[in-house]
């Protein structure tokens, strides 16, 4: 390989490595929507990790409390559930609106609410959203209004979101007593007590 082609090579390497990533992010998302979610959700984690394109499960509930905020309200409206989930999905950015647009996509109208959401919750393997599932499907079964268990999600999700703000804010505090404690202190007390110390030493003593 001569000089020109190694060039070449150093250029176009980036161009081919951005791509790679592209393609395995985009077979991620499909392993997330397919027949076989489940059973592929190991492939899945691994080529997220590879990529560097794993979601954490606090973006995913900061995207779910806008989502179900947004649902309640096209609800309360007069909306239907599917139908607000599907303007939804077309008029909102973030992993869950493509998972849900995905989602119809593939099945069409044949899902209901709870099956879409359950969709979802295999997908992203989030607690809050399996949670969101089972109790919809409950109140389904019973009667009950959606839109409460709706407004009880986005209540609980709030509370986690505070709860895990102020446990962040903490490790952040700690973080930053490290170099107060190591570095700035010491530094002052040296600058403090080297006069005394100093003096004390030209002195003889």
């Amino acid at each position: 390989m001569n000089r020109i082609q190694l060039y070449i090579l150093i250029l176009v390497a980036p161009a081919i490595i951005y791509s790679i990533r592209l393609i395995l992010i985009e077979i991620a998302s499909l392993l997330s929507v397919s027949n076989y979610a489940k059973q592929l959700s190991w492939l899945k984690q691994l080529i997220r990790k590879l990529t560097g394109s794993e979601i954490k499960e606090g973006e995913i509930n900061e995207e779910l409390v806008n989502i179900l905020q947004m649902l309640s309200i096209m609800i309360s409206a007069g909306e239907s559930p599917m139908m607000a989930l599907r303007y939804i999905s077309q008029r909102s950015v973030g992993y869950i609106p493509k998972l849900i647009d995905q989602s119809f996509s593939k099945y069409e109208s044949g899902r209901n609410l709870a099956q879409t959401l359950e969709q979802i919750a295999v997908a992203t393997g989030s607690s809050q959203v399996r949670r969101l599932t089972n109790s919809i499907q409950i109140a389904i079964q019973r009667g009950t209004p959606i839109l409460d268990v709706l407004n009880n999600q986005v209540q609980s999700l709030n509370k986690q979101i505070n709860l895990a703000l102020l446990k962040k804010s903490g490790k952040s505090e700690i973080a930053l007593l490290i170099p107060v404690v190591f570095l700035i202190l010491p530094v002052s007390i040296s600058f403090a007590i080297w006069p005394s110390i100093y003096g004390l030493n030209q002195a003889g003593l």
